[in-house]
């Protein structure tokens, strides 16, 4: 009769070593699949945000109204009003209301950069004429953003501002009040992890001088 006869220690040792590097290897690339699947995850949810935030630039400059305000302190105010800190506020209308409020159908829209947060901030104010009290509903729109500047195209002289109205007007408000918004606005936007990124947006208020060719936009 023959004895049972089984492993010897070398052997066990030599399996455990081979499933040993089998694991090693296959967690290694399950490691790096759910890395990419991260990655790619989350170049789609930067991507979805980004475009979010150019259909909603796209939908506010599309609908701006020639419609002038009153600041917290009853100054008049042009429909239309960039600054030098990048500020930008304009009156557009088509603000849907479908709950029947009392309130007009306009709406007067600011876009900041809130440099704490890195973040492309939309403000919107329930009222066009604003009291000392009013304060603009805030909604982020774009984060991870480390700069941005606006330019304005000036219909008369088919040239760029950093300004609107431009500085070469004068200084009178009721006059800066009376200024149209410009043909087209220009963002750049400088973010953390795609650069530079430009948009440019036609108004809506197509407000063409004469001999100006439709569709054309200087550079």
């Amino acid at each position: 009769m023959k004895s049972a006869r089984g492993f010897t220690l070398l052997e066990i040792i030599v399996v455990i070593a081979i499933f040993g590097v089998m694991a090693v290897m296959a967690y290694g690339g399950l490691a790096s699949v759910l890395h990419s699947r991260q990655r790619v995850a989350a170049a789609l949810d930067r991507t979805a945000e980004l475009q979010r935030a150019y259909m909603r630039l796209r939908e506010d400059f599309q609908q701006v109204s020639n419609r002038p305000v009153r600041d917290n302190y009853g100054d008049a105010k042009p429909a239309f009003y960039g600054n030098r800190d990048n500020q930008l506020l304009f009156t557009h209308g088509g603000w849907r209301n479908p709950l029947l409020l009392p309130r007009a159908s306009l709406e007067r829209v600011i876009y900041r950069l809130d440099e704490k947060t890195g973040t492309l901030i939309r403000g919107s104010y329930r009222v066009l004429d604003l009291a000392q009290d009013s304060k603009p509903v805030e909604v982020p729109l774009l984060s991870e953003v480390d700069d941005l500047h606006w330019r304005y195209l000036d219909p008369a002289t088919q040239e760029w501002r950093t300004t609107w109205p431009p500085d070469t007007l004068s200084d009178d408000p009721a006059t800066l009040a009376a200024i149209a918004p410009p043909l087209a606005v220009e963002l750049t936007l400088e973010t953390k992890d795609l650069g530079e990124l430009k948009f440019l947006f036609k108004l809506g208020l197509d407000p063409l001088p004469n001999g100006f060719v439709r569709g054309e936009i200087p550079s």
